[in-house]
């Protein structure tokens, strides 16, 4: 599928003329002058010598820590050549993770523009390229089309150009040359949490945890609303966008147990783990893959909203739907052992995808090895 943006004039990495202009000016004005060389393509591998493996994410920071993980993943495997991965958006703290890897360089991506594309190309001459966790842009897949070494891994929706290899982390997804369904975001799910944050968030009181994830303002301060005209002392979690009602941003907060009632805005993923082994449920409003294996992997019973698709059929017995989320967790403060049962679902089956990742992604090192 390609980029839906990739003729957007707001896209500093499509390939609207107008788009790039704007995208150039800014970059300048900001003193950014190597986004500028790099949407252009004057990109070069570092080394001297060896194959390039050309490794490709997007903006979200989910692509580019797949992205990282994989290159770490390869250059243990393969210390011979050379390895660059490009991205949309720069996440200083993953590829801090690179530092330690020889041969190995890193940057922001070319534009879709032919000429940019046409570039990268004639300088890296890569052997393989790897395409992660991003939707491609149409000018890139053209130039790419027809090449050996072509793998595509959790790329979105239906992989409708040749690979050599399609690593992908939905079943809907059909295509040639396909592993075995499995999304390697389950590999980087934090499963083992310390237990201790759920103290740090009650101290001494006896109440339940919530956690809402992607749903809009409005819906999040209903529910809130509905759970604490029942339950006033409970607290809930909020990731996504900020509720409109009064909120306690977790980059705020003071590592005390906030009053009962309290809405925490969780502006920061690095909570999710911690929160995900505290709640006693959680809901998802709107699909993320990570936030769902973390959910999963946390211990806590899960829904979704109605006609959320997951990436799994068989997940739904641990996801199910859910219109009325209050009078769904008012029935698990009831029924403490059927929430308990929900949880179990949840973890075991995270488990079993888990393990299937670690299979494949072993199987596309190998791959990448035998190059």
């Amino acid at each position: 599928m390609n980029h839906p943006a990739a003729n957007s004039w707001s896209d500093p990495f499509g390939s609207n003329r107008l788009g790039l202009w704007l995208a150039d000016r800014r970059d300048r004005k900001a003193g950014l002058l190597h986004r500028v060389a790099a949407r252009w393509g004057w990109l070069k591998p570092m080394g001297e010598r060896g194959k390039v493996v050309w490794i490709i994410a997007g903006a979200e920071r989910d692509s580019v820590r797949l992205a990282v993980e994989l290159l770490r993943a390869i250059r243990a495997r393969r210390l011979d050549i050379r390895l660059v991965l490009t991205y949309e958006h720069e996440y200083p703290e993953l590829l801090a993770l690179l530092d330690d890897c020889d041969k190995t360089g890193w940057g922001y991506a070319p534009c879709d523009h032919p000429k940019a594309i046409a570039r990268v190309l004639e300088r890296f001459e890569p052997y393989g390229v790897v395409l992660v966790d991003t939707r491609q842009r149409p000018n890139l897949l053209a130039a790419l089309a027809g090449r050996a070494h072509l793998l595509a891994v959790n790329v979105p929706g239906q992989i409708d150009f040749a690979c050599e290899r399609v690593y992908a982390s939905n079943e809907s997804a059909t295509a040639i040359h396909q592993a075995p369904v499995a999304d390697m975001h389950a590999i980087l799910t934090e499963a083992q949490v310390d237990p201790n944050f759920k103290s740090l968030v009650n101290g001494n009181a006896e109440r339940h945890l919530w956690w809402l994830h992607g749903a809009s303002p409005g819906a999040a301060d209903e529910l809130a609303q509905a759970l604490f005209a029942h339950a006033p002392q409970d607290i809930l979690f909020v990731s996504g966008e900020r509720p409109h009602a009064a909120v306690i941003a977790m980059s705020r907060w003071n590592r005390e147990p906030p009053a009962g009632g309290s809405v925490l805005w969780v502006d920061d993923n690095k909570w999710l783990p911690g929160i995900a082994a505290a709640v006693t449920a959680a809901h998802l409003a709107r699909f993320d893959a990570a936030v769902l294996w973390q959910a999963m992997a946390g211990g806590a019973a899960l829904s979704r909203s109605p006609g959320m698709t997951l990436p799994k059929a068989a997940l739904a017995e641990a996801v199910p739907e859910m219109a009325d989320i209050a009078a769904l967790w008012f029935s698990y403060r009831d029924a403490p052992i059927a929430a308990r049962n929900q949880a179990d679902t949840a973890r075991r089956l995270f488990w079993q995808e888990r393990r299937l990742a670690e299979s494949v992604s072993r199987e596309l090192v190998e791959r990448v090895f035998e190059w």
